[in-house]
């Protein structure tokens, strides 16, 4: 009877264990589930908002309009290919924003001065290629919506 019983308490231990760890499993589950939560709120910051897509048609609109006008000054051709090439240039500058803003979105300091510095790069770039009162003042303009988005999304995110 007396080996019945250890056997029992032996079974019963492990058992238990048993019961410990599908239930100490089921709790980090539970606490990965949470963090994936977490993370899809973070999701919801890549999508496009109204500034967004307005920053996006103004540089759009802006760089067919410098480019237009380029050629009406120089007296070169304006085709498909200066066309085409606004607008890359339009979304490519739209989706740097949206990279600065997602950098923000984790480190704002970093997105803020790699949003500064983008800025920069791209004026000088510009003025390389292009000088005169024209090139200035559409380069003031691009200038001036991106770094309002810029500190747009720099403040907003100091709110967190």
């Amino acid at each position: 009877m007396l080996g019945l019983s250890i056997q029992n308490i032996i079974e019963q231990d492990r058992l238990l264990k048993i019961y410990k760890i599908v239930k100490s499993k089921h709790l980090m589950a539970q606490k990965r589930d949470d963090y994936e939560d977490e993370d899809s709120d973070d999701d919801e910051k890549l999508y496009f908002d109204k500034l967004t897509i307005f920053i996006g048609i103004s540089f759009i609109v802006l760089s067919e309009l410098f480019l237009y006008f380029l050629s009406i000054r120089t007296g070169s051709s304006y085709g498909l290919k200066e066309i085409a090439f606004a607008l890359i240039t339009g979304i490519v500058i739209t989706l740097f924003l949206m990279w600065i803003r997602f950098i923000m979105s984790s480190n704002k300091y970093m997105g803020g001065f790699i949003g500064v510095a983008g800025v920069i790069s791209v004026a000088y770039a510009l003025t390389r290629k292009y000088q005169g009162t024209f090139t200035t003042i559409f380069l003031s303009i691009g200038i001036l919506f991106a770094l309002f988005y810029t500190i747009f999304y720099f403040i907003k995110s100091g709110k967190k």
